[in-house]
């Protein structure tokens, strides 16, 4: 009998500390934007945590860069871009569909070096397109020995697994 109980008590010892998976879906923040995306009772949607396929998608478009292939950089991107550079204001309609830009950007480049500190794929409830925020350094090496660096901050956005908007934020390193 006491055998018993003792395999008894074990037995509901290990069912107990099995582990406990419960997926729950946290959301927070505000969003506020001018294109309608609300709560039926006017108040904000929340954000919640992105797709990991569109963040795979947007580091590979961020890989790509810094590893100066502008084909593969083509591959995963809609047609045209909207770009938002870092260094000045505005926005730049990229055409994406060839490699021209790019190239010429990176022209002067012999290499690029990236340290990446966070990578957080972000979107609006309900919505199925995602933004993709990465937090790095970057140091250029150009053909004529010069470096040029910086501390950047970007939002990547992907829609219909195409890169269509990159957002950056700049700020030197030194």
């Amino acid at each position: 009998m006491r055998q018993i109980l003792s395999l008894l008590f074990l037995m509901a010892i290990f069912t107990g500390c099995k582990d406990q998976n419960v997926n729950v879906q946290k959301s927070g923040g505000i969003w506020h934007l001018n294109d309608g995306v609300f709560n039926a009772d006017g108040t904000s949607k929340k954000a919640v945590i992105g797709s990991e396929k569109d963040l795979e998608i947007a580091m590979e478009l961020f890989d790509a860069y810094t590893n100066l292939n502008s084909q593969r950089m083509v591959e995963l991107s809609a047609d045209v871009v909207k770009f938002h550079p870092g260094e000045m204001a505005g926005i730049i309609d990229v055409d994406a569909s060839n490699t021209e830009f790019i190239d010429q950007i990176q022209s002067t480049f012999k290499s690029i070096d990236r340290t990446v500190y966070n990578i957080t794929p972000l979107s609006v409830e309900g919505s199925e397109n995602y933004t993709v925020g990465i937090n790095y350094t970057q140091v250029i090496t150009h053909k004529d020995g010069s470096t040029s660096s910086g501390h950047y901050f970007e939002r990547i956005h992907v829609e219909n697994e195409k890169v269509v908007r990159i957002v950056q934020w700049m700020r030197p390193m030194e």
